[in-house]
């Protein structure tokens, strides 16, 4: 994925998830702990250059939930920013139902971030307390899949805002997408 193009994505959107495929870590990881050996990465340059593209797909009243890892969760906030966007909150928590290897703890959570256009305001169709729970338990499947769910708790806060997912890897009814995997 070293050329970033999205010149086919045409409209404007209020909300974009994205789950970047980022490259980060030592070079001793194995393939059990190693992005890259189960899809092209991305690093935080690569994925920061891509602001012009996101800008231009973005409404100005536009949110972004995006998937961080944890052991460059500054970096990860960056790219947000230099996208355009100031960091709100963690939006999500997913707890995976099992742990890996961490440097200090095991890891067994991601975490999805939440961010605002730059002097933009919140989508106007949020629904105020919209029941919808930070905490998700929901099982590994395959590699770096996240869990469906969070789409459908983001469609319940915001109804019928035009939606977007970045680096998706299957398509869903509802949700525009963009990404090598589908």
């Amino acid at each position: 994925m070293s050329q970033i193009d999205m010149s086919n994505i045409k409209d404007k959107y209020s909300i974009i998830l994205a789950d970047p495929p980022w490259k980060y870590g030592g070079s001793g990881g194995t393939k059990w702990n190693r992005a890259d050996c189960y899809y092209d990465t991305l690093s935080f340059e690569e994925l920061s250059s891509m602001a012009s593209e996101i800008d231009r797909i973005s409404e100005k009243d536009c949110l972004l939930f995006m998937w961080a890892v944890s052991p460059e969760l500054k970096r990860c906030i960056e790219v947000g920013e230099s996208w355009g966007f100031n960091y709100i909150t963690v939006a999500f928590v997913w707890y995976k139902q099992r742990a890996n290897a961490g440097n200090y703890t095991m890891s067994s959570c991601e975490l999805c971030l939440l961010f605002k256009k730059k002097k933009g305001k919140i989508p106007s169709d949020r629904v105020r307390n919209p029941g919808q729970l930070q905490f998700i338990s929901e099982p590994v499947s395959k590699h770096s899949k996240k869990p469906a769910c969070v789409r459908d708790r983001i469609c319940g806060m915001f109804p019928t805002s035009k939606k977007i997912e970045l680096f998706a890897r299957e398509k869903v009814d509802g949700w525009d997408c963009w990404g090598n995997e589908v």
